[in-house]
């Protein structure tokens, strides 16, 4: 199972799975954050999506541990603004998750890997470990107009955040797998 190895994305995948699907996905009205699984709320993004460009509109929701590693993810912010802290390789990336989860109407599950320069000269890299499950929901409407994004980061050092991986910091280099559906 994709997700059995990541207890945060397989209970937030579980908990879209419960919710109401009025038009075969559940909209973005019927979540309650007093539902929500504790385990899945530091690492949460609840954002608006702009069909124009397949982009990020405004955040609702940002989880501490996802404004811990990204330092600037402050909730109320718009996609120009966000587009403002990554770098293209990023932006085409995400614009591509989110015309992904447009198209399926279903759970989509990515992981991207940091390569960062050691913390002492000839020391191994450190590498952060990004899993995301984009979850889609409506407002109002019967398309995706909005998504539940859970990511949990891990590194391979002893360094926890907060990095700069928005755009990364210099000397970092940014893989992404496929996109997998995690429905």
């Amino acid at each position: 199972m994709l997700l059995a190895a990541n207890p945060v994305l397989q209970a937030a995948r579980d908990y879209w799975r419960a919710l109401p699907k009025p038009v075969n996905i559940p909209d973005i009205r019927l979540i309650d954050a007093a539902t929500l699984p504790r385990v899945i709320l530091p690492h949460i993004i609840i954002a608006e999506i702009t069909h124009a460009n397949f982009d990020l509109g405004r955040l609702r929701l940002c989880g501490h541990e996802i404004a811990r590693w990204f330092r600037e993810m402050p909730e109320g912010m718009d996609a120009q603004a966000f587009a403002s802290l990554t770098e293209p390789a990023y932006a085409r990336h995400m614009r591509a998750l989110l015309a992904e989860l447009i198209q399926r109407r279903k759970p989509v599950y990515c992981k991207s890997v940091y390569t960062l320069a050691p913390l002492e000269p000839g020391g191994p890299d450190n590498v952060v470990t990004a899993e995301r499950l984009a979850l889609p929901l409506a407002d109002g409407a019967t398309a995706v107009e909005c998504l539940i994004i859970v990511e949990t980061l891990t590194a391979s050092d002893s360094r926890a955040g907060p990095l700069r991986l928005l755009p990364p910091e210099p000397g970092v280099t940014v893989t992404h797998g496929p996109f997998e559906v995690a429905g």
